[in-house]
């Protein structure tokens, strides 16, 4: 809701500004609860109450609120998922990934859950991962587009902070691709320097430092140093370099059935997509407040679904019909997922895990409410059962072509004197 009542404000007031929002209860067109809206934050050293959040998503979304208030929102970010899946599916066969099965991956994951919740809730989540999406692909062409690559490095920030890694991450890619061409590199750089300095500067005189996070409750009276320390300075939290996938109630593994297919297309041209999903690992690790938040599963790693994708449609290349059978069990639990909050039967952000069939079962996955020994056992069985089933997968790789069906016999040839073989 603070994403909105910023667009309110912003329609209303032409500022970010949420006093007289809160005051004259502005927010009662979209929050239609027994209670009034609560403050996230405090206010700012001059008065002025700030939502805690960039930007970037309010200002995103703000013709379609004045057009057509939340359900206008939420139809716009319908229309960004289809997209970002769009572009993943293109970045798919970018990577040499069969047509086939990227389009598998982009619908599963898309339609799946978490996808096809986060498509229309009011998360910077779906168009971070158009623009991780659409970062990859202008990374990785042969052709430079770089005021396009210069305008996908700058939106990201405006989305979250957050995304500032995922930024770096595709502009490097992309200078590293065209470093011979210092007029590629100029063009991109440039202005993406100039709105990288205006990013600090509006920040530093809006917030008070880096991140808009300082205006949070949580972190109210903190600088900019103090808040990062606090974020990479918890060890508690490495457990959510696996929690992310593994947890009984948040992990995407419960959700996604097809995911744990992305470890099957690890290989060396899929490291970029490899390293783009790590991203977002640590960012749910040691950038989010927690991972286990008001909010449907898998949201840390929804702008790192692009390139799940990617690596989803590898391993759908070497185990097509396991691929087939886990993406149909995940657009099921998707589809479940769909109608029973429709009907009431589950609440999105409060306890979907009490969805049921075809939800996997609970006491499958470790539940990290709790860390001793029934948690380390259950993390321990996933990783050998994972590990079991990539050295059974690499047999199998080893016996199947790149279109995915088994080679055909070798014919015996005779021998060809050196001297008249054809070079390589």
């Amino acid at each position: 809701p603070f994403y909105l009542l910023t667009a309110q404000s912003l329609r209303s007031d032409g500022d970010l500004d949420l006093w007289d929002d809160y005051r004259n209860e502005e927010y009662r067109s979209f929050w239609d609860a027994d209670i009034p809206l609560w403050k996230q934050m405090t206010p700012a050293p001059d008065g002025r109450l700030l939502s805690p959040h960039d930007p970037g998503l309010s200002l995103l979304t703000l013709p379609a609120y004045a057009l057509g208030g939340l359900r206008g929102v939420q139809r716009l970010l319908v229309v960004v998922w289809a997209l970002a899946m769009a572009l993943s599916t293109l970045l798919a066969i970018r990577f040499r990934a069969p047509p086939a099965a990227a389009v598998l991956a982009a619908i599963a994951v898309g339609a799946g859950a978490p996808g096809i919740v986060y498509a229309s809730q009011v998360y910077p989540e779906a168009p971070a991962a158009l623009l991780v999406a659409a970062g990859l692909l202008l990374a990785t062409n042969a052709k430079p587009r770089p005021l396009l690559m210069a305008a996908t490095v700058v939106a990201l920030p405006w989305l979250g902070s957050k995304y500032i890694a995922l930024a770096a991450l595709v502009a490097a890619v992309f200078a590293y691709q065209h470093r011979q061409d210092r007029r590629t590199l100029a063009l991109a750089a440039v202005p993406a320097a100039l709105a990288g300095a205006h990013y600090l500067w509006w920040h530093l005189h809006t917030f008070g430092g880096l991140t808009p996070y300082g205006t949070n409750i949580v972190y109210s009276g903190e600088g900019t140093a103090q808040i990062f320390g606090e974020h990479l300075g918890q060890g508690g939290r490495s457990y959510r370099l696996y929690g992310l996938f593994l947890d009984a109630r948040f992990g995407l593994f419960r959700w996604l059935p097809l995911a744990p297919l992305a470890l099957f297309g690890l290989a060396r041209r899929t490291l970029l997509p490899a390293a783009t999903v790590l991203i977002t690992v640590l960012i749910g690790t040691f950038v989010s407040v927690t991972m286990m938040g008001w909010w449907f599963p898998g949201r840390m790693l929804i702008a790192g679904l692009p390139a799940l994708v990617v690596l989803i449609a590898h391993g759908a290349r070497r185990l097509p019909k396991t691929a087939a059978a886990l993406a149909a069990w995940s657009l099921a639990i998707g589809a479940a997922t769909a109608w029973s909050a429709h009907h009431g039967g589950i609440r999105l952000a409060v306890d979907p895990w009490t969805l049921g069939a075809p939800l996997p079962p609970h006491w499958l996955f470790p539940d990290f409410r709790r860390f001793g020994l029934p948690q380390v056992a259950a993390s321990l069985a996933w990783a050998a059962a994972l590990l079991a089933a990539l050295l059974a997968a690499a047999r199998v790789g080893r016996s199947i072509a790149p279109n995915g069906q088994a080679p055909p016999p070798r014919r015996q040839l005779p021998r060809v004197p050196r001297l008249l073989r054809p070079a390589d």
